[in-house]
This record gives C-alpha cells, sequence and structure tokens, in this order.
C-alpha cells in the first residue's frame, strides 16, 4: 500500500532536461536553433538586419560606394525648377536631384533602383519615400537601362514643396545589396537588398535662381 502524508519519503519523479525534450522526435533545442534560422532568412528577403545608425560609414561625397550589385559615387545635390518634360514640381514647388555616377558590377543590365539612395530630414520629403524617378544626364533618358562596367551620370529626383528656405545640405543614405543564389521565395537567384551601407551629408546647390 502506499504511504500518505507528511511523513511520506516518496521522492517527486525527476524531470527531464530542457534540452531533452522531443517535439515530432526532435529535441527543442532543434526547433529552438531550426526557428532562427528561419527568422534570419526571411529577414534578408525583406531588408535584412540593418546596422545602427552609429555603424553606418560616414561618406564625402565624391566617393565610391561598393552597395554590392553597383558602385555608386554621389556627386553633387542641386535644387532646380523643373526638369521638363521628364519631371514637374507641384506648384510652387521645386525638385530636388541627387547626382550620382553610377555602375552596374553584377554580369547584367538593370534600371537604376529606386531604394538605392534616400533623403533624410528634408522637409517635405519622409525618409521612406522613393524618388519621382531617374534620369541619365547624357542623354536624358528616364530610369535608364544600366549595362555592366559602364558608368553612367544618374540623378535621383524628388518634389520639395514650396517651402521659405530651401536646405543648404542633406542628408542621405546609400542600400546595399546581397546577392542571393537561391532564393526562398521563388528559387531563382537575385539581388536583395541588405543594409545601409553608406551615410553621406552634402552641400546643396541652388539652381533655381
Amino acid at each position: 500500500m502506499r504511504e500518505t502524508g507528511s511523513g511520506g519519503s516518496e521522492q517527486p519523479e525527476e524531470l527531464p532536461e530542457f534540452q531533452d525534450l522531443k517535439v515530432r522526435g526532435r529535441s527543442v533545442r532543434t526547433w529552438a536553433l531550426s526557428a532562427g534560422a528561419v527568422l534570419l532568412a526571411i529577414s534578408a528577403v525583406f531588408g535584412g538586419l540593418e546596422k545602427a545608425d552609429d555603424e553606418t560609414p560616414q561618406v564625402e561625397a565624391g566617393t565610391a560606394i561598393d552597395t554590392g550589385r553597383f558602385e555608386v559615387t554621389v556627386q553633387r545635390v542641386v535644387v532646380v525648377k523643373d526638369l521638363k518634360p521628364l519631371f514637374t514640381p507641384d506648384n510652387g514647388g521645386v525638385l530636388i536631384a541627387v547626382v550620382t555616377k553610377l555602375k552596374v558590377t553584377d554580369d547584367t543590365g538593370t534600371v537604376p533602383p529606386s531604394d538605392l539612395v534616400r533623403l533624410i530630414g528634408v522637409p517635405g520629403v519622409k525618409d521612406t519615400d522613393r524618388p519621382l524617378g531617374t534620369t541619365n544626364l547624357r542623354d536624358a533618358t528616364m530610369n535608364p537601362v544600366l549595362t555592366p562596367d559602364a558608368a553612367e551620370d544618374v540623378a535621383y529626383v524628388w518634389k520639395l514643396p514650396k517651402a521659405s528656405a530651401l536646405p543648404t545640405e542633406v542628408r542621405l543614405t546609400v542600400q546595399g545589396y546581397e546577392h542571393v543564389a537561391d532564393s526562398i521565395l521563388d528559387h531563382h537567384e537575385k539581388w536583395l537588398p541588405d543594409k545601409i551601407v553608406a551615410d553621406s551629408t552634402v552641400k546643396v546647390k541652388d539652381n533655381t535662381k
């Protein structure tokens, strides 16, 4: 007969270690590691784990930046009244353009990606706003197709609303890209956004006068 009461000497059965528990034939530790790997893979597909601002290299205008898929050199930032017939500002506003020297370092040609450059902290432009488009300054082609290893002067253009004072300098960031040989989404190699590779502060030239 099993003894009961406060004087019983029966000891509780020892619990198994957490890492030894099994779920569908696999240890909890294995499931946790697998989940972490999946999280990192999904993060890479949708933009990656960006570095903190204080870790992003500060790059001056005129310095070549390796983004993985492109070599980018920010040459200047200008404000203009319009760039007809390609781009037109809103009534009373102007356009602001980041002029880059852009070269595809991949072996496949492509158009300039709209997420390559971002304006940060510019009144009237959200930090997440994509440009209206791009233009090749050589022939005024909108959203031109770039060929590998052929550097072109490409301007990224945004609208600036009517304001009492134009910015005298702007902060901008340059997006990096990671080559994925076998995407988990469609099993084709591609370039995906990775981390921000450069942060720069550039003087603005006023060409509206």
